[in-house]
């Protein structure tokens, strides 16, 4: 199967490079194209081709599978009838490549007011610093290059796993194959992160990120199956909430993440117990926004509560209704609309029902009390020792949350990592 898997891969890598011979049509004779791995940068397309007439315009189209919308560039052309064309599809923050990620495309050319388009192509953008291996089931690829295979078959159950629970769990089925690569220490996979790019920070260490609905990267620094989770969590969140609405405030996309793991990272527990003994969490109108963890400081808290919020949720209200809840939000409600049609309380609702669940007092919203119009179910209070019933256990390990992109925050790592953090981004 690991052989079958790369010679797919092969296959669709060659098949980028293939010269294209033969279209003469409108008096255009297309001699090649081409497409070259860049690695860190990006690719490298190029066309070579014979024109009857001398060319007007030259224009490279391309689509970045699977969430990226058709899109062309400028190449630079040199040459009137026999022309040779480059077109450097760069990674950047705006136009992320992710390794596994597929390109097609296909050459517009222009001469004599008629234009004509190359056959299609294909290719991969790769991470070509290593020789890389991979296990396949269930729609579900791991790619490797150090470590075990019998490590790497463990992490692919675990994924199965995660894909299976996590689905049932939000009324989804991911109909669709995922990728994992997994590298062998945060350095190795620091020039893959998006996250990195839009907010570097000194002493950060990135342990996971998604950045394109079917693909994940995790490190094995820290608890790679606990990473896993938590990515996995967020590829089945997004097949959940498909479609054209997507405006999840960020304790539930990130709250439903932790869920996934196997308990939420200690620092988590700890900020959330001090934040509930002092009186002090964040409003749940606060936490809607990833930006409250931009500080190190409050990373802790963001997590460990929207963790806590989620949970609440499931655990009190059942995992039927938190399935509705998705629905709504799928079918474009907003969060206050959304938590109304489902629970009979808004934000503000649930913010105290979830204060009163952990003993504490409700907090008085413009200048009454936010009462929800249903009982308030008694939940376990969050705590050291206490794991969400949806959570998979145990891995001898350091549990880690991990990422998805767009405003980058940190949390405190013990351990290996004492003193560093790791990065921990919400996914777009």
């Amino acid at each position: 199967m690991r052989r079958l898997a790369l010679l797919l891969a092969v296959v669709t890598i060659v098949s980028g490079l293939w010269p294209v011979m033969g279209r003469a049509q409108q008096g255009v004779d297309v001699r090649s194209q081409e497409a070259r791995n860049d690695f860190p940068n990006g690719i490298v397309f190029t066309l070579d081709f014979e024109s009857a007439q001398p060319v007007q315009e030259v224009r490279f189209r391309y689509a970045i599978a699977p969430d990226g919308s058709r899109a062309y560039g400028v190449p630079d052309c040199t040459g009137t009838t026999s022309v040779q064309c480059t077109f450097d599809l760069k990674s950047t923050v705006d136009n992320f490549l992710i390794p596994g990620v597929e390109i097609t495309y296909f050459w517009e050319i222009t001469d004599g007011g008629q234009t004509v388009e190359t056959d299609s192509g294909r290719t991969m953008y790769e991470d070509d610093r290593f020789q890389w291996e991979t296990l396949s089931e269930g729609g579900l690829t791991v790619w490797f290059y150090s470590g075990s295979e019998s490590d790497a078959r463990d992490l692919l159950s675990v994924g199965q796993d995660t894909l299976t629970r996590m689905g049932s769990l939000l009324g989804t089925q991911v109909d669709f194959p995922v990728k994992v690569f997994l590298y062998k220490n945060a350095s190795d996979m620091q020039p893959v992160l998006l996250g990195g790019q839009l907010s570097p920070q000194a002493g950060v260490i990135t342990l996971g990120e998604v950045v394109v609905s079917d693909t994940a990267v995790i490190a094995r620094d820290i608890s790679a199956p606990d990473i896993l989770r938590h990515e996995l969590s967020h590829i089945v969140m997004h097949s959940a909430i498909k479609g054209p609405f997507r405006n999840l405030p960020a304790w539930l996309e990130e709250g439903v993440a932790v869920y996934g793991q196997s308990e939420p990272l200690p620092d988590m527990t700890a900020a959330l117990e001090a934040a509930i003994k002092s009186n002090r969490p964040f409003t749940i109108r606060a936490l809607s926004s990833a930006s409250v963890a931009e500080s190190g400081g409050n990373v802790g808290l963001f997590y460990g509560q929207s963790y806590s919020t989620v949970r609440f949720l499931i655990d009190g209200y059942g995992e039927a209704k938190f399935r509705d809840l998705l629905a709504a939000f799928r079918d474009g409600s907003r969060t206050d609309d959304a938590l109304m049609q489902v629970y009979g309380f808004d934000q503000d609702g649930l913010e105290n029902a979830w204060r009163q669940s952990v003993g504490l007092p409700e907090r008085a919203i413009g200048g009454g009390q936010a009462q929800p119009t249903r009982p308030v179910p008694q939940v376990t209070p969050f705590g050291a020792q206490d794991q969400g019933q949806g959570a998979a256990q145990g891995d001898g390990g350091v549990p880690v949350a991990a990422l998805v992109i767009l405003a980058a925050v940190t949390v405190a790592v013990a351990g290996a990592f004492a003193g560093a953090a790791v990065l921990v981004v919400r996914r777009r």
